[in-house]
């Protein structure tokens, strides 16, 4: 979870930012989640080692956690960098839990998390003229509302943790 969910995103970002600042202005979208509610409290070093299998209640507090660090990194005149919650969506994420077939079809039958309105806030932040110069922000799909981004996201000395966490742990992996 924690590879697909936030490694790879930040070393696919990493292997761009040069190009992104290069050919800017550019921007930067991070889709996160309503889970990032219950992270809880964050130790890097820990967090993103542990490799113990997950429970679905567990997955929830590690889904959601970067964008101020990098926007912070990044000259906002070449490369804005903002985050959204889209929302629920019903996407098939948890096709393999016993019963999402039968939740899947009630929830299209009811027009309930359609993937099209969560995609519509990362489209806006990714070419809204309005979003051109901001950057840092988190906001909702609902009218992209700014949110407050939850502790202990706030912290930026958590934030320069986990970068400094994570491109050490990237390198680690990257030597044979």
């Amino acid at each position: 979870m924690t590879a697909v969910n936030y490694l790879g995103p930040f070393a696919l970002t990493q292997a761009l930012t040069h190009t992104l600042s290069a050919s800017g202005p550019a921007r930067i979208v991070n889709v996160a989640s309503d889970a990032a509610q219950q992270a809880g409290t964050v130790s890097p070093a820990r967090d993103l080692r542990h490799t113990a299998p997950y429970t679905r209640r567990e997955s929830m507090a590690l889904y959601g956690r970067w964008t101020r660090e990098l926007a912070r990194r990044l000259d906002p005149a070449q490369v804005t960098v903002n985050c959204c919650d889209p929302g629920f969506n019903a996407t098939g994420l948890g096709r393999d839990l016993r019963g999402s077939a039968v939740l899947q079809r009630v929830l299209n039958t009811l027009r309930v998390g359609d993937p099209r309105k969560g995609a519509g806030i990362v489209v806006r932040l990714a070419t809204d003229p309005a979003f051109a110069h901001t950057s840092g922000g988190y906001f909702s799909v609902r009218g992209a509302k700014p949110l407050e981004c939850p502790e202990p996201g706030r912290d930026e000395r958590v934030q320069d943790e986990l970068w400094t966490e994570t491109v050490a742990l990237l390198a680690d992996l990257a030597t044979p």
